[in-house]
This record gives C-alpha cells, structure tokens and sequence, in this order.
C-alpha cells in the first residue's frame, strides 16, 4: 500500500536525488527538447528569494507562478 504525501513531498528532494547535466550533447537536446529556460540573474534571485519566504509559510506556489509575477511587477514598476 502506497502511503498518502504530504502536499510538500511532491516538491522534495532527497540528497543524491539531483544529478547536474554537464555533457554538451545532452544540454543540447534538452535545450531543443523544452527551449531555454534559464532566467536572467536579477529574475532568478527574485524567484528564489521569494518562493523561500513563500514555502516557509505554506504557500505552495509554482516556479512559473513565481516567474509570471516578476514579470508583471516589473512591467508596473513595482520591483
């Protein structure tokens, strides 16, 4: 019988969980597979800062939710 997760299990990782992609070849194809995803330094820092503070109060909240934020707070000036 599988045990019931908690909502934040879906989102852990356990060490050794993770393996940093360092072969070119295969950067490329994941690259041309889901397009490049990478986020400009400034962006990246807002996300990351902001989903900690998020988690930490139970807020759930999606990286893309996060990233559709940023945008919309820059586009209005409010960062």
């Amino acid at each position: 019988m599988i045990e019931p997760m908690d909502r934040s299990d879906r989102f852990t990782f356990m060490p050794g969980d993770l393996k940093e992609v360092t072969d070119e070849r295969h950067l490329a194809e994941i690259k041309r597979k889901y397009g490049d995803i990478s986020m400009p330094q400034d962006e990246y820092e807002w996300v990351r800062n902001e989903g900690k503070k998020r988690w930490s109060v139970g807020d759930y909240v999606s990286t893309d939710e996060l990233r559709s934020e940023y945008a919309r707070r820059k586009a209005l000036g409010n960062l």
